[in-house]
């Protein structure tokens, strides 16, 4: 490195050599050769620098100074190609050349600078990450703490637990230090679906790989579902509701599957697959009845779709939060394994 940097001081000692001596077109061809030479090495440091220094030496040689930007951009992505294939070599030798090409040209570059979040704990991230440079944490907020649970570095993948399926980040993820990364967004698995179905499972059985979300929970002793769950049965009423709470569209019905004191989920039947992009996050009103000891207990609560996930036979299981919390109490008297409801 200190061999480099002397090699440089000398260079840009012959070329002011060059300017004092009036020989500016020596010195532009000089700087030229030079940035050129560095580019190649991927010195890109040293190149930019050069870059500025022929602007100094000759404002107006126009050519060189655009030809030497575009030899720099074009050795960065020849570089940063062939470091981001290194990084993923274990995913694209799973891919076909056709495939592989897909996959690059959906990807779209990204940078972040240190203490930024990528994704956030309880918010819809509709982006998958491929980390190539820089360091990132993985964190889970419980209550008033956050906990952390893991760094993620190149060659990581974050995002990928709501990005195959329709929920919320169950986690935040927060750069440590510059991040360069690949995204990928979500809405690409849409034409995924007919023209390249073998990609999508590929792509998702790799995510597979890594280290699940609730794994690491587990090891912290956490469950992230803070409040019991008790399984009950019956119908629900559910009604879109618009920003300012008024309702939007027709009444529809689903079957309760279980409650807390934290939210509810229920299954509804559907051949729309893009149920769950359009009900991911939106706000709903419920209304239900269920027994609590000898007494119909009436519930009418306004919740926010945290999660939907694909069952079976166009079944979706739909759960949500409930914006204000239930009386635990009415979750204790409920009847177990299951009661009716109206």
């Amino acid at each position: 490195m200190l061999q480099a940097e002397e090699n440089l001081s000398r260079q840009l000692e012959r070329i002011d050599q060059f300017v004092k001596q009036n020989h500016i077109e020596s010195a532009v061809t000089l700087l030229s050769d030079l940035i050129i030479k560095y580019a190649k090495q991927k010195d890109f440091a040293s190149a930019e620098i050069l870059k500025n220094k022929l602007f100094e030496v000759d404002p107006m040689a126009l050519t060189e100074i655009i030809k030497s930007a575009e030899i720099i951009e074009q050795a960065k992505s020849e570089s940063k190609d062939r470091d981001h294939l290194d990084i993923w070599r274990d995913l694209y030798e799973t891919l076909s050349p056709e495939e592989s090409n897909i996959l690059v040209n959906a990807m779209k570059d990204g940078a972040y600078d240190a203490d930024q979040a990528i994704a956030r704990q309880g918010e819809i991230n509709p982006n998958l990450y491929f980390v190539n440079q820089g360091q990132l944490k993985i964190v889970y907020r419980q209550k008033d703490k956050e906990i952390y649970l893991k760094n993620l570095g190149p060659g990581d993948i974050a995002g990928e637990e709501s990005f195959f399926s329709n929920t919320v980040a169950t986690t935040s993820v927060v750069t440590l230090s510059p991040v360069n990364l690949n995204v990928l967004e979500k809405e690409i698995l849409t034409n995924w679906d007919d023209k390249f179905p073998g990609l999508k499972s590929k792509l998702e059985k790799f995510c597979l790989g890594f280290e699940k979300i609730q794994d690491l929970l587990k090891k912290k002793g956490m469950d992230r579902r803070s409040q019991k769950r008790v399984k009950i049965s019956g119908k629900a009423l559910f009604q879109l509701l618009a920003a300012s709470g008024e309702p939007i569209g027709s009444v529809f019905k689903g079957d309760l599957a279980d409650i807390s004191a934290g939210g509810l989920s229920f299954v509804i039947k559907t051949s729309k697959e893009k149920i769950g992009r359009t009900l991911l996050g939106r706000k709903l009103n419920v209304k239900f009845s269920i027994l609590t000891g000898e007494f119909q207990q009436k519930i009418d609560k306004n919740v926010t779709v945290i999660g939907v996930h694909y069952r079976i036979l166009n079944d979706y299981s739909i759960h949500m939060k409930f914006d204000a919390m239930l009386d635990k109490k009415i979750v204790q008297e409920i009847e177990a394994p299951a009661n009716p409801g109206q």
